[in-house]
């Protein structure tokens, strides 16, 4: 009987063993299954922040990209309200001046208008050279500024371009390739003599140029014609030249003017004078201004020294 009793006890010892084991494998197995789901849990939770990391790193690249824009903007904005501050404290400064000149200088304001009348006049001429006809009196009553020059002599070219019809005379006015040389004479005479395209036309109308210079004219001329004679680097023959201006000169109205003589004199190198004056001579053309006189002139004063006939 306890043998009996002792070999159930042990069954149910083995059974309730067996169902420990089973409780622990039941276990471990919701533990495997906790852990896979948490650790699946915790890839999908990585990604999903490896992935909110890349779209708030673009939208942070984005946000950057605008901020910088809208900064740029800004500044641009900031510089054009800087820009156009200037321009109106400029605009003002201007506006004051203006009216400065106005009540206290009205002559400067005169000449500033009339300056830029002028440009505008030789602009006129740079579109439409032939207009010289019409503009040529005005211009030739003007100072005109050394900024002019390059605006006329593009109008010059332009003008030469157009084919015989500028070099021919029109009633009592000059042909409207003359205007413009009259005005190269008048107010250029220098930068005309030193511009290789400009020179050649300029010598070959000496004469109808001084007749149509007035005394003032003339000597100003005269002054810029030997400023451009006393340059060192030149590429003409400067007695040859001054022997032309010198020989247009003694059949003008302004051969026996003593200013041109003194202008001549103390501009001029001196070896250059006496040769172009011999020069004339040669060429039997006698410069009064210079005291040179026909020979037989000469030969009359010897015989006759006291002028009695």
């Amino acid at each position: 009987m306890l043998l009996l009793l002792d070999i159930g006890m042990q069954g149910d010892t083995i059974q309730h063993l067996r169902n420990i084991n089973d409780n622990i494998d039941a276990v471990r197995r919701i533990i495997d299954v906790s852990n896979s789901t948490i650790a699946n849990e915790i890839s999908a939770v990585n990604t999903m922040l490896v992935a909110f990391t890349i779209v708030f790193g673009v939208v942070g690249v984005f946000l950057g990209w605008y901020i910088s824009l809208l900064h740029r903007k800004v500044s641009k904005m900031s510089d054009n309200i800087a820009e156009k501050e200037q321009k109106i404290i400029n605009l003002a400064n201007t506006v004051e001046e203006t009216d400065r000149k106005i009540h206290t200088n009205i002559g400067g304001l005169y000449e500033d208008l009339r300056k830029e009348e002028t440009m505008t006049l030789l602009r006129r001429l740079e579109e439409e050279p032939l207009d010289i006809s019409n503009l040529s009196s005005l211009l030739m009553t003007r100072t005109l500024s050394g900024e002019g020059f390059v605006i006329l002599k593009k109008a010059y070219i332009k003008l030469k371009s157009l084919g015989p019809e500028i070099d021919q005379n029109r009633v009592v006015e000059p042909s409207f390739r003359q205007q413009y040389i009259i005005i190269f004479f008048q107010h250029y005479l220098r930068e005309a003599i030193l511009d290789e395209e400009l020179r050649p036309d300029v010598v070959k109308d000496y004469k109808r140029s001084m007749q149509c210079a007035f005394k003032r004219d003339i000597i100003k001329s005269t002054e810029d014609f030997c400023l451009a004679l006393s340059e060192d680097k030149v590429q003409f023959d400067k007695v040859l030249l001054l022997a032309d201006y010198l020989k247009a000169l003694n059949h003008s109205g302004y051969r026996n003017l003593i200013e041109l003589k003194n202008i001549f004199q103390e501009k001029l190198n001196s070896n250059v004078l006496v040769d172009a004056i011999d020069k004339c001579t040669t060429d039997k053309e006698y410069l009064g201004l210079f005291g040179v006189a026909a020979p037989t002139e000469s030969a009359e004063k010897t015989e006759n020294p006291d002028g009695v006939k």
